[in-house]
């Protein structure tokens, strides 16, 4: 596992993300550079150019697999699938990344440096027209003096490149077993947030979701402020919150509810890509119910049914 000198509190509301280049050509024809960013705590290793296999049938930016370590691992250009563009030097760099307890490795052109930063910095895309919609790959830009950075919405490609690694539908014995309960939810992936809203639906789940921390956090605000003016106003069943969002991260938000006195109560379920054996004790120590890595749904509904029967057993 790739180390950092920094060692970030849980719950700070702090990320560090390693920068990496990609170029490509503009309209123009000029060969343009840009800065991305992906999470340190996803990256394993930066690694040089492996002997790559390539393989029938495969997406384009899928270039083959790698042998390491005898793990058979996937390599993705990164250019390829952003900018159609493929360059087969040598000379480009390799991202090894763990999300979802799956391996993949990330062409690009160069890895410059590791940042850190508060989630506050973090924007969301949707201020930006062109990084904006359900389609984009950008889930957040930190804006530096001198440049962009573009944090790369990874679990999107992959469920674009290989959708059978995407949100589990719900199985047909758990459909509507959760009717009559409130869920809120937050997930800075578009496409992830609508897979998940929908599926619980399918549970029997009502929803009502969020983009980011800062946005489950101001719908607690105002759940706190209405409670006040009525109060049978009944608290959500429970909070499912991503861990890596824009503005406030899902650490953050876990720990505002869980020692706000009204909203306690309420369990939060971590679901991220994540949530592994090396950061369950993070999750732990902001109180978290449960913790389960994407896309396990029916796990995670498994979960969050057994804490409801533990509640109702103690009532």
């Amino acid at each position: 596992m790739m180390k950092t000198n920094i060692l970030l509190e849980t719950g700070t509301n702090e990320l560090e993300i390693i920068e990496f280049m990609v170029s490509f050509t503009n309209q123009a024809g000029e060969t343009v550079e840009q800065s991305y960013g992906i999470n340190v705590a996803k990256v394993r290793e930066i690694i040089r150019m492996p002997d790559i296999t390539v393989l029938p049938n495969m997406p384009e930016s899928i270039v083959g697999v790698f042998n390491m370590r005898n793990n058979i691992i996937t390599a993705i250009d990164v250019r390829k699938y952003l900018y159609k563009s493929y360059n087969q030097s040598n000379n480009r760099t390799m991202i090894i990344a763990e999300f979802n307890n799956l391996r993949f490795g990330f062409i690009v052109d160069m890895v410059t440096r590791i940042y850190r930063f508060s989630w506050q910095q973090v924007e969301e895309p949707g201020v930006v027209n062109q990084f904006a919609g359900n389609n984009a790959t950008i889930v957040g830009i930190v804006k530096l003096p001198e440049k962009n950075i573009l944090l790369l919405d990874v679990e999107k490609i992959i469920v674009d490149l290989q959708p059978e690694l995407g949100i589990q539908n719900v199985e047909q014995h758990l459909v509507g077993t959760m009717a009559g309960k409130t869920a809120w939810i937050a997930d800075d992936s578009p496409t992830i947030r609508q897979m998940i809203v929908s599926q619980l639906r399918n549970a029997g789940f009502a929803i009502e979701a969020f983009s980011d921390g800062a946005s489950a956090w101001q719908r607690c605000e105002k759940f706190i402020s209405e409670k006040a003016q009525n109060p049978e106003l009944k608290l959500p069943d429970i909070i499912i919150t991503d861990i890596e969002m824009p503005q406030m991260d899902g650490y953050s938000l876990t720990r505002r509810i869980k020692t706000h006195p009204m909203l306690g109560s309420i369990p939060v379920a971590l679901f991220s890509s994540l949530v592994n054996e090396d950061v369950i004790h993070k999750g732990q120590a902001v109180g978290a119910e449960v913790q389960l890595t994407k896309p396990q749904l029916t796990e995670l509904l498994k979960h969050i049914q057994a804490v409801f029967d533990r509640r109702l057993a103690a009532v």
